[in-house]
């Protein structure tokens, strides 16, 4: 008889366990999609650039394209198919040492980028998610050959806009 009620005492905890992750709206990063449910598809054009930081209107854009575009929760379409529309403007790019090999020459630089997303329906322009002071840092080595410190330079902010396209996603489909 002890074994019988071992085993309804360990189903009725798996299933209390259950019902607590299911209402708590658990669910697989990148798979939850919080938006109203006549949203199917949106639009992401490039981003505004406010910066002397040529390209990287494109850089952020095509980054949040392809985060939407792996997770299949949203399909990225045109303006004329879309339900709602993500704009993003590039309000900041800065860059500072970070540490030195004397009291002229830097070795690591960090660059800081802000950016101003919203997204919101074409429909009635209401807006669904925003954030005006998104922000992320990374740093990158400088090196006596300024080309490849400008490559360094520009993989870090490709970075930067991989891990603010994951943010910016999650945000929006999961409203964190």
């Amino acid at each position: 008889m002890r074994g019988k009620e071992k085993k309804a005492g360990t189903l009725v905890l798996v299933l209390l366990a259950a019902v607590l992750v299911a209402g708590c709206g658990y669910g697989f990063r990148g798979s939850v999609n919080n938006l109203p449910p006549d949203i199917k598809a949106i639009h992401i054009p490039a981003f505004v650039n406010e910066t002397n930081e040529a390209g990287a209107e494109i850089v952020f854009a095509n980054a949040l394209i392809y985060e939407f575009n792996r997770s299949r929760v949203l399909q990225v379409v045109s303006t004329q198919e879309a339900q709602a529309v993500i704009a993003g403007k590039i309000r900041s790019i800065a860059v500072e040492a970070v540490s030195y090999a004397s009291q002229t020459q830097a070795v690591d630089r960090k660059v800081t980028v802000v950016l101003e997303v919203s997204c919101r329906r074409l429909d009635n322009q209401k807006v669904l998610w925003q954030n005006m002071a998104l922000s992320r840092y990374q740093n990158y080595t400088v090196t006596t050959d300024p080309n490849t410190t400008d490559r360094n330079r520009e993989e870090a902010i490709r970075k930067i806009a991989q891990d603010l396209s994951e943010r910016i996603h999650n945000g929006i489909l999961e409203n964190f």
